[in-house]
């Protein structure tokens, strides 16, 4: 059974990836795992399935039944003009394939886009891979985040202008009321640059310096971003 399985794995993750290169296959899906937001495409190959979650930033991973052919695109976030199905995954002909983004593990996953965005546009495309606006709790894991995606040559060494990212960190709700926007948690670990926050009423939502130190910034200013998760 193992080495059956060994070859499927084979076959299937070089038909995908060699053509795709956006999936990594993980494993039959035996385990019951409920999706509420699937959208369904009957009758497609792999590559169609693939094909189809690339070019929906709204997917995740997607599901493929090995006998009727049936594919089905995984959301996080509930996207206007879809018609979404419920799905149990307990199958044995099940597949599943996530999207490769290279998260990095420190405890928890981390990922940071490089793509520019705002407050708001960075927490809604956390959310579509199933995460959230990264959540700092120690002056560790801010340096660590700093020096793992920001300690690069093209970084400006003034710490403002280059290489620098949104966190889940704002007060947009009450003023100085600094809040972890997933978990709705209060700040209680802060790792303010000197002086900072400075911007009142108009600076509310908290980005993460390259050297580590955090400063309140407009939220419509577009950023690269760092989404936080439990797993993948």
């Amino acid at each position: 059974m193992f080495q059956t399985s060994h070859y499927v794995f084979v076959t299937l993750f070089l038909e995908v990836f060699c053509m795709q290169r956006s999936f990594y296959y993980s494993v039959l899906d035996i385990e019951a795992t409920n999706f509420p937001l699937t959208v369904s495409y009957p009758n497609f190959s792999i590559l169609q399935c693939g094909t189809v979650c690339t070019e929906d930033s709204f997917c995740t991973e997607f599901l493929f039944n090995k006998t009727n052919k049936q594919c089905n695109a995984v959301h996080c976030v509930n996207k206007p003009g879809y018609s979404y199905q419920f799905l149990s995954s307990k199958n044995d002909q099940l597949l599943r394939f996530r999207k490769d983004l290279n998260w990095t593990y420190m405890g928890h996953y981390y990922y940071h886009v490089e793509k520019t965005a705002t407050w708001e546009e960075a927490k809604l495309e956390c959310q579509k891979l199933c995460s959230y606006l990264v959540e700092i709790n120690s002056k560790d894991e801010s340096d660590w985040l700093a020096a793992s995606f920001f300690m690069k040559d093209n970084c400006d060494s003034n710490i403002y202008p280059s290489c620098t990212a949104w966190t889940g960190g704002n007060d947009r709700s009450t003023e100085g009321g600094y809040l972890w926007d997933h978990s709705n948690t209060l700040i209680s670990f802060t790792n303010w640059y000197p002086e900072e926050p400075n911007g009142r009423d108009s600076e509310n939502c908290i980005q993460l310096e390259n050297d580590g130190s955090w400063n309140d910034r407009t939220c419509d200013i577009p950023l690269s971003y760092i989404c936080e998760k439990n797993d993948i």
